[in-house]
């Protein structure tokens, strides 16, 4: 049955694939990425940093 798919068929098919797994693949490393900035000590630092800088202007 897979035989009987046209090459018109096939190439749509892989044309597809080459857009839609990049992409995907994209969106994945992004994700990971962005959800372990979290966790990184410097950031960590960084918000503390931004919390008490803000805190220390509303106290004036």
């Amino acid at each position: 049955m897979i035989a009987a798919i046209s090459a018109s068929a096939w190439t749509q098919i892989i044309v597809a694939a080459s857009i839609f797994v990049p992409v995907t693949v994209a969106a994945w490393i992004t994700v990971v990425v962005l959800r372990g900035k979290k966790d990184d000590p410097d950031e960590q630092r960084w918000r503390r940093l931004d919390e008490q800088r803000k805190e220390a202007e509303q106290d004036h």
